[in-house]
C-alpha cells in the first residue's frame, strides 16, 4: 500500500484547502463564549475538510481502493447544510420556526444523498482517469442534485435576510410608497415591477452592518457555484482538468477567506485581532505556496514530457536506420497503418520492454479504454442533443469516436494490464506509437510534490507557532499593560505609567496615554486649588468680567458707530431714480444685520438694488431706457456691506457720467452693458478675491419692452406673465463679479409684452429655514418655491415678501427689485413725448426740493436730507437745491455729504465766500487739511478782511507746520480784531511752539 503513495499534480492544491480549513476551524474551535451561528460554521468547515481529505486521497493514492474517497468528498453536502443553519441564525434568527423544518428537511436530504450513494457505489467498477490521475465512479447526478439544492436554499435565506436587514430609500422606493394606497389594479402590478429594482439595489448597494455581511456570505455561494459551472465545462470538454483543478483551488480559498473575514469582522461575539492576522497569514500563505506549487509541478511534467519527446525521437530515429536499439525507459513500441480513430486498429507489437504488455492485454485495455471514452462522450452528446433518443445519441458518439485524430508528439495514454503514457509520430503512412510507464511519471511528479506538501504543512505549523508568541511579545502583551492601565484609571488611579519598551505604534500609543494621564492629573490638581480659593477667584474673575464686559460694551458702540456710518454711506446709493411713466421700478431692502446707534436703528448688509434711466443714440434719434440693478455681496455684515458700497459707488459713478444733464450717449444698449460688466469687474478684481458681488443688471427699452441684461451668477430673473412665473434664465452664464469666468461674455436679450413683470432678488428668497430635524436646521433647497411665491403674490412686491416670510424664517440679506412694463393706466414711450417726460422730471424736482424745505422748517431734518438727496441723485445740477442739501447736510455734521455737494455747488459758482468757508470747514473735520486749505484760500480771495476766516486759515497754517505763514495770518487778524478771544489763543500756541 505504501508504494501506491504517489502524489499528483493536484494532490497539492486540495492538501492546502484540508489545512486552511482545519486551521479555521481549530481557531473557531478555541474561541470562547461560542455562539450557535460559530457551532454551524465549525460544522461546515469539518465537512469541507473532509470533502478536501477525500479529495487528496484519491490524488495520493494510486490504487483502486482510492476510488471511495468519494464517500467523503460527498460530505460536502453536510457543509452546505450547515451554512444553510448559519444563513438562518447570523446574525440572528429572524424565523425560528421555518428554519428548524428546513434544517431537518435539508439534513434528511443529506443523509438521503450520502446513503443512496454509497449504497449505489458500492461494489460499482472503479474507473481511472488519466486527466485527473485518481481513481473513481461513474455516479453521482443524484447527490450532485442535492448539493445544489442546498445550494439554492441558502441563497433564498441569504437574499431575504439581506432584503431584511438592507435599508433603501430612493427614488423607487418613493414611488413604490405612494402607488402603496392605489386601488389593487394599480397597487399590485407596480409593487411587482418597482421590487425586482429595488431588491438588487439592497443586495448590490446593501447598507448596515449585517446586510454587509451577509452579502459577503452570498458573494461565497457565488463562488461556490461558479466551481460547480468549472466542473461543468470541464466535463464538456470546453476546459481541461488542470485549468478546472486551478480554478477550483482559487475560487475554494476565496470562498473560505470571505466567510472567515465577514464573519470576524461582523459577529457579535468578542474576538481577537489574531485569529483575524492568523487567518489572513495563513490565506495568503497558502494562497502564494499553493501558486508556486502549481507552476513548479507543471514545470517538472513539461520537464519530462520534453524528455519523453526525445526518447520518442531516439525510437523514430532507430526505426529508421533499422538497429533495434532503443532508450531503457521505452516499454513498448506499436505500429498501425496512419488513419483517424481513437480505438480499433490492428496493431503491430515492434518491440515490448513489459512482460504484462501483449496482444491479449492490449486488446482488454484498449476495449475498457473505449468504453470509459464512449461514455463520456455520450454523456456531453445527451446535453448537446437533447432531442435525440439514446440509441441515436450512441451512434453518433461511436461515430464521433471514429473520426478523433489522435494528435502526434503529445502525451496520450494507453490501458494494457498496466497504465502508460505514449507518444506517436508517423513514417510514410505508418504510425508508430512508443510507451512509457505511468507509474514512473508519477513517481517524478511525486517526487517533488510530496517535498511541497511537507514545505506547505511545515510552513503553517510554523507561522501557528511562531506567530502568536512573536504577536505577544510585540503586540499583545504591550497592548495588554496598556489597557490594565487604562482599567486603573478608569477606576481613578492617576499614578499610573505604563512602561514603554519600543517605540512602534503601540509605544507611541503608550507614551500619549502617560501624556494624557500626566494632563488629567495636573489638571485635578488644580481644580483641587480652584476649589481651595474658589470664593477669592470668584471676587477677581468677577472683577475680570465686568472690566471685560465695559470693553466689549464700549467696542459694541464704537462697531455699531461704524455700522451707522456704513448704513449712512449705503442710503443715498441704493436709490430708485427710474422716472419712466413706463417701466415702472420698485424695490425692498431687508438687510439681515439690525442694529441700535444712539437710540437711532438701522440694518446692514451686502444686498443692494439701484434704477435709473438712461438715453442711448444720437441726438437726432435716440431711445430712452430705464435700467435696474439688483446684486447681493459676498459677506456677512461689514464685508456685505462693503461690496454692496463699492457697487453703489461704482454704479451711481456710472449712472451719473452716462445721463447727467439729459446726456444722450452715442452707444447701443449691448455695448453700454459690456462697458459696465467690465469696468465693475476690474473694480472688483482688484480685491484679489476678498469682495466679489453676484448682481443682475437689465436694460429695458421704454418704447419696444426689449430687454437687454446679464446675469453674475446672481438667482434667476423671474418672468410673471399672464398669471404665470417662470425663470428667464435656465443656466449659470456668468461668474461672479471679481471673479474669473469659465463663460464667454454675452449680453442676453428678452422680449417684454404689455403687462410683464420682472422680478430680480438676492437669494434671501431660497434661503429659508422650513425647519428642525433633531435640532439640526432643514434649510430650503428648492428655488422653484418663490415661482409659486410669486404667483400666489400676483407680481405684488409686498406680498412676495409676506408669502417668502410664511414659507420659513429669512435667514439672509432679502432685496426684490420688481419691473412692471406697460401696466394698466401706463402708456407707450416715444421721442415726441420727451419733452413731456423732461417737464415731469423738473416738477418733481421741485416738489422734492419744497417738500424737504419744508420738512426742514417743522424739525425733520433727517428726512429733508433723504428727500433733497433723492432730488440731487437725479438731478445734481440744480444750484438751489445743492445749496440748500449742502448747508443741511453741514449743519448736521454729514460732512461727507456736505463736501461732496458744496464741491458740486462751487464748480458752477465760485464765487459764493461763505459756501467756501463751510466747505473748508467740513474738510478739516474730515483730516483733510490741504483740502480745507484750498477752500479757506478762496474765501480769502473773495474777502481778505474776514477775520473768522484768517483765524481759521492761521490755524490750518500751524497744523500744517507752516509757522510763518500761521502767524503772519494772525497777525492780520490782530490788525483787523486785537480783541478777538481766538486770536490770543492762536498767539500763546505760537509762542508755545
Amino acid at each position: 500500500m505504501y508504494d501506491s503513495i504517489l502524489f499528483s499534480h493536484h494532490a497539492i492544491g486540495v492538501f492546502s484547502l484540508f489545512l486552511l480549513t482545519c486551521v479555521l476551524s481549530g481557531f473557531l474551535i478555541f474561541k470562547k463564549n461560542k455562539t450557535l451561528p460559530t457551532y454551524y460554521l465549525i460544522i461546515m468547515y469539518l465537512a469541507y475538510g473532509t470533502m478536501f481529505l477525500g479529495y487528496f486521497i484519491s490524488y495520493s493514492l494510486f490504487d483502486p481502493i482510492s476510488a471511495y474517497h468519494r464517500y467523503l468528498t460527498v460530505f460536502m453536502i453536510f457543509g452546505i447544510i450547515a451554512f444553510i443553519g448559519f444563513s438562518y441564525n447570523f446574525p440572528k434568527n429572524i424565523h425560528p420556526k421555518e428554519s428548524k423544518i428546513v434544517i431537518i428537511l435539508s439534513l434528511v436530504i443529506g443523509l438521503g444523498a450520502w446513503f443512496h450513494f454509497v449504497y449505489k457505489t458500492y461494489g460499482k467498477e472503479k474507473v481511472f482517469s488519466f486527466t485527473a490521475h485518481q481513481f473513481s465512479f461513474d455516479f453521482g447526478k443524484e447527490a450532485s442534485a442535492a448539493i445544489l439544492l442546498c445550494f439554492i436554499i441558502s441563497i433564498v435565506i441569504l437574499v431575504r435576510k439581506i432584503l431584511f436587514y438592507s435599508s433603501y430609500s430612493g427614488i423607487l422606493q418613493k414611488w413604490k410608497d405612494y402607488f402603496a394606497g392605489s386601488i389593487s389594479v394599480i397597487r399590485i402590478p407596480t409593487q411587482f415591477a418597482l421590487g425586482i429594482p429595488i431588491g438588487i439595489i439592497k443586495i448590490v448597494f446593501a447598507k448596515g452592518k449585517e446586510a454587509i455581511a451577509l452579502r459577503a456570505f452570498l458573494f461565497t455561494v457565488i463562488l461556490n457555484i461558479l466551481n460547480a459551472y468549472n466542473n461543468v465545462l470541464n466535463k464538456s470538454g470546453a476546459i481541461s482538468y488542470d485549468t478546472f483543478a486551478i480554478a477550483y483551488f482559487i475560487l475554494s480559498v476565496i470562498a473560505i477567506f470571505f466567510i472567515q473575514s465577514a464573519y470576524l469582522n461582523h459577529s457579535p461575539e468578542p474576538t481577537s485581532f489574531m485569529v483575524k492576522i492568523l487567518s489572513s497569514a495563513v490565506v495568503s500563505l497558502i494562497l502564494a505556496l499553493g501558486a508556486i506549487s502549481y507552476v513548479t509541478v507543471f514545470a517538472i511534467d513539461k520537464a519530462n514530457e520534453k524528455e519523453n519527446i526525445v526518447e520518442m525521437n531516439a525510437v523514430k530515429k532507430a526505426i529508421e536506420n533499422g538497429d533495434g536499439i532503443y532508450p531503457d525507459n521505452v516499454k513498448y513500441i506499436l505500429s498501425r497503418k496512419s488513419g483517424s480513430g481513437f480505438f480499433d486498429h490492428n496493431y503491430n507489437i515492434v518491440f515490448s520492454n513489459d512482460s504484462s504488455f501483449n496482444s491479449s492485454t492490449l486488446q482488454k485495455g484498449e476495449a475498457q479504454y473505449k468504453k470509459q471514452e464512449l461514455h463520456e462522450l455520450i454523456e456531453r452528446n445527451k446535453n448537446k442533443y437533447r432531442n435525440k433518443s439514446e440509441s441515436e445519441i450512441l451512434s453518433l458518439s461511436s461515430e464521433e469516436l471514429k473520426g478523433i485524430q489522435l494528435p502526434l508528439h503529445t502525451r496520450l495514454y494507453r490501458m494494457a494490464g498496466s497504465f502508460y503514457t505514449h507518444y506517436d509520430f508517423e513514417i510514410g503512412r505508418t504510425r508508430y506509437e512508443v510507451g512509457f510507464s505511468y507509474r514512473e511519471f508519477r513517481e517524478v511528479i511525486h517526487n517533488v510534490a510530496r517535498w511541497l506538501v511537507l514545505i506547505q504543512l511545515g510552513t503553517t505549523i510554523f507561522i501557528l507557532i511562531s506567530f502568536p508568541i512573536l504577536l505577544h511579545v510585540s503586540l499583545v502583551n504591550p497592548l495588554n499593560k496598556l489597557l490594565s492601565g487604562v482599567e486603573k484609571v478608569n477606576h481613578g488611579d492617576l499614578t499610573v505609567n505604563v512602561p514603554i519598551k519600543t517605540m512602534d505604534e503601540i509605544g507611541f500609543l503608550s507614551l500619549s496615554f502617560n501624556s494624557m494621564v500626566d494632563s488629567i492629573r495636573t489638571a485635578r490638581e488644580e481644580l483641587q486649588d480652584h476649589a481651595d480659593h474658589l470664593e477669592e477667584k470668584v471676587e477677581e474673575r468677577t472683577k475680570e468680567v465686568q472690566e471685560k464686559m465695559r470693553e466689549v460694551q464700549q467696542l459694541k458702540i464704537q462697531q455699531d458707530g461704524d455700522y451707522f456710518l456704513t448704513s449712512l454711506l449705503a442710503k443715498p446709493l441704493f436709490f430708485n431714480a427710474n422716472k419712466s411713466a413706463i417701466v415702472n421700478t420698485n424695490f425692498i431692502i431687508r438687510q439681515k444685520k439690525y442694529f441700535e446707534f444712539r437710540n437711532k436703528q438701522g440694518e446692514l448688509g451686502g444686498d443692494i438694488c439701484l434704477t435709473g434711466n438712461l438715453r442711448l443714440g444720437t441726438a437726432d434719434r435716440f431711445k430712452k431706457y430705464t435700467m435696474a440693478m439688483n446684486g447681493d455681496a459676498m459677506g456677512k455684515s461689514m464685508q456685505g456691506a462693503g461690496g454692496s458700497l463699492v457697487m453703489g459707488v461704482v454704479m451711481n459713478s456710472i449712472m451719473a457720467r452716462s445721463a447727467a444733464n439729459k446726456r444722450i450717449l452715442d452707444r447701443t444698449p449691448e455695448e453700454w452693458l459690456t462697458d459696465v460688466y467690465h469696468e465693475i469687474h476690474s473694480v472688483f478684481k482688484s480685491f484679489d478675491g476678498s469682495m466679489v458681488i453676484s448682481a443682475t443688471t437689465v436694460l429695458i427699452d421704454d418704447e419696444s419692452g426689449e430687454m437687454f441684461y446679464w446675469n453674475a451668477e446672481h438667482p434667476f430673473s423671474v418672468l410673471y406673465r399672464d398669471g404665470k412665473a417662470s425663470f428667464i434664465e435656465t443656466d449659470l452664464e456668468l461668474r461672479k463679479l471679481g471673479l474669473d469666468s469659465e463663460y464667454e461674455f454675452k449680453v442676453k436679450k428678452f422680449q417684454l409684452h404689455e403687462g410683464d413683470v420682472v422680478i430680480l432678488a438676492s437669494d434671501g428668497r431660497d434661503d429659508l429655514l422650513i425647519g428642525t430635524n433633531n435640532g439640526k436646521r432643514i434649510i430650503n433647497e428648492d428655488e422653484t418655491i418663490f415661482l409659486g411665491v410669486v404667483e400666489k403674490a400676483k407680481g405684488e412686491i409686498d406680498e412676495i415678501e409676506h408669502n417668502i416670510r410664511q414659507v420659513g424664517e429669512i435667514i439672509d440679506d432679502l432685496s426684490i427689485l420688481r419691473i412692471g412694463y406697460q401696466e394698466v393706466g401706463a402708456q407707450t414711450l416715444t421721442n415726441g413725448n420727451s419733452e413731456r417726460d423732461d417737464s415731469e422730471e423738473k416738477t418733481t424736482i421741485q416738489n422734492l426740493y419744497k417738500e424737504g424745505r419744508e420738512l426742514y422748517k417743522n424739525g425733520e431734518v433727517q428726512k429733508a436730507i433723504s428727500i433733497l438727496l433723492d432730488a440731487y441723485t437725479t438731478d445734481s445740477s440744480n444750484q438751489r437745491l445743492n445749496k440748500l442739501l449742502g448747508l443741511m447736510s453741514f449743519k448736521e455734521k454729514d460732512y461727507p455729504l456736505a463736501v461732496k455737494v458744496l464741491s458740486r455747488y462751487l464748480s458752477y459758482d465760485p464765487d459764493t465766500a461763505e459756501l467756501w468757508h463751510y466747505l473748508s470747514i467740513a474738510e478739516k473735520r474730515l483730516g483733510n487739511l490741504a483740502n480745507a486749505l484750498e477752500a479757506a484760500t478762496m474765501v480769502n480771495k473773495l474777502q481778505p478782511l474776514n477775520v473768522q476766516n484768517l483765524i481759521h486759515l492761521s490755524d490750518l497754517n500751524r497744523l500744517l507746520g507752516n509757522k510763518d505763514e500761521a502767524i503772519e495770518f494772525t497777525k492780520t487778524a490782530e490788525e483787523i480784531d486785537p480783541e478777538n478771544k481766538n486770536v490770543r489763543k492762536l498767539k500763546k500756541l505760537l509762542e508755545i511752539e
